[in-house]
């Protein structure tokens, strides 16, 4: 019987106390006011946004005070449709981000759009669509399907996103990153490294490094699907807005099996010693089988010809020509390379150029005048060399137009000197002589051009190096 009257007791306590009061959810362009914080919102496709300014806002008008934010959406619904006053833009939303349109003359137009200060409010504005969103362009009729914050062109008959109908976007949204303030994109052009798509047409599945789909084992995690089309279009119905590239960016790194390799002029050069490079970090993790098999055609078997490797930490610049590797001055970048991965690559077949030290790389350069019956030199100049290095300049052969008949020399206290001002603004050379420049570094190395003067043809350039203490030798 006592436990009873507690019971009734209890209950009759609990009916006594005050109840949480609901607060009706306000219309989509209304102002609400969170009294926790005092932080005003405005109601965009059933989501708050945060105001910042009232007064170019009407002043807030019809403001009301809301305990919570419960009863409505995490981000505007697809389709909701504002201003930004900040820069002047509107933008539509989709899969929780706003994309910039350039018009309002298509469908659905522009109708129901809301002004706001800004698009800064990240608690309820997602930086970029979500994975899987579908929007359409309405400028190249393509279907478009997010993946890292990329759109991908895609079929509609297969995966999510498509129903019900995806956004229309324009071509300049895609052409601008889906943003009229080009400090904050809204997309991205390509993939980042690591994201995972499957082709549905025939379940490979792809992992994107450095903008490209290197094809990889089925994976465990997210992934989002494409199609054949979307391969071989490289993931645009607008040829000059790729959103695939066909090989990795260079300077990508890519991990597989426990080795480590870079991608530089399309193809991926092995790494011996990651150390150096700080690590590999971000390294791309990949299957054996993608490098083995050149990646299903998105690697090349060897850089492509032109591309500049350094040396670290000997800080020596490479070029490669038909997949040999040769010493350059060229003042680029270059991507980055341990000088145990380039030891692998090999030189051109013969002896074994000499390679100079890095900080030795003078610049021997000429111009000249070719007449019938002698040639003279325009310009002939040695830069980019080291402080100290010695200039000797000497003719040789039956060169009777040589202005001097002993070697000049001349010691650098800067880093270039105009021979052609100096001992050769009148020589009139005969065919048959020559001229040798030679520039020695204050270390021994050496640089050694040879100029082989031709009746009525231009001189014949001859180019040796030697290393501190060798013999001349064909250069690297």
């Amino acid at each position: 019987m006592k436990a009873r009257l507690l019971i009734c007791f209890a209950l009759l306590f609990s009916a006594a106390l005050p109840t949480t009061a609901a607060h009706a959810v306000e219309p989509n362009g209304a102002f609400i006011r969170l009294t926790t914080n005092n932080y005003t919102y405005r109601i965009v496709g059933g989501a708050p946004l945060r105001i910042w300014q009232c007064t170019p806002l009407g002043n807030c008008a019809g403001r009301k005070d809301v305990a919570n934010l419960n009863g409505y959406r995490p981000y505007p619904a697809d389709g909701a449709i504002v201003r930004s006053l900040a820069d002047g833009g509107t933008y539509r939303f989709a899969g929780g981000a706003p994309l910039w349109i350039s018009s309002c003359g298509y469908a659905p137009t522009c109708a129901g759009r809301f002004d706001l200060n800004n698009l800064s409010d990240t608690a309820h504005i997602r930086a970029m669509p979500a994975d899987g969103t579908v929007v359409r362009n309405v400028n190249d009729g393509g279907f478009y399907r997010f993946a890292g914050g990329a759109p991908l062109f895609v079929r509609c008959d297969m995966g999510p996103g498509c129903a019900p109908a995806p956004q229309n976007v324009d071509g300049q949204t895609m052409a601008k990153l889906g943003t009229y303030t080009p400090a904050t994109p809204r997309m991205r052009q390509f993939p980042p490294d690591g994201v995972v798509v499957v082709n549905g047409d025939d379940n490979q599945h792809y992992r994107f490094a450095g903008g490209a789909p290197l094809p990889i084992a089925a994976p465990a995690g997210a992934k989002q699907i494409i199609d054949s089309r979307t391969l071989v279009q490289q993931g645009t119905a607008t040829a000059a807005l790729p959103h695939m590239r066909q090989y990795p960016a260079d300077s990508t790194f890519l991990t597989a099996g426990g080795g480590y390799w870079r991608a530089a002029g399309g193809a991926a050069v092995q790494l011996g010693n990651c150390g150096v490079l700080a690590n590999c970090a971000g390294a791309v993790a990949v299957d054996p089988a993608t490098i083995s098999g050149l990646a299903g055609g998105r690697l090349l078997p060897v850089p492509k010809d032109g591309t500049v490797l350094r040396g670290v930490p000997s800080n020596t610049l490479w070029e490669i020509v038909g997949g040999f590797k040769r010493q350059t001055f060229v003042n680029v970048a270059g991507v980055q390379i341990d000088d145990t991965g380039l030891g692998a690559i090999p030189f051109p077949p013969g002896p074994a150029p000499v390679v100079l030290p890095p900080n030795f790389n003078p610049g021997i350069s000429s111009g000249y005048k070719v007449y019938r019956r002698y040639t003279r030199f325009t310009s002939l100049k040695v830069r980019d060399a080291p402080a100290g290095s010695v200039i000797t300049v000497s003719c040789s052969g039956k060169n009777k137009g040589c202005p001097f008949k002993k070697a000049k020399q001349h010691r650098l206290s800067g880093s270039s000197l105009n021979i052609y001002s100096r001992w050769f603004k009148k020589a009139k050379l005969r065919s048959g002589g020559s001229v040798v420049v030679r520039v020695s570094s204050p270390s021994g190395a050496r640089k050694q051009m040879t100029f082989k003067i031709r009746s009525r043809k231009l001189p014949v350039r001859t180019t040796r190096c030697s290393a501190a203490g060798g013999t001349l030798g064909k250069c690297a």
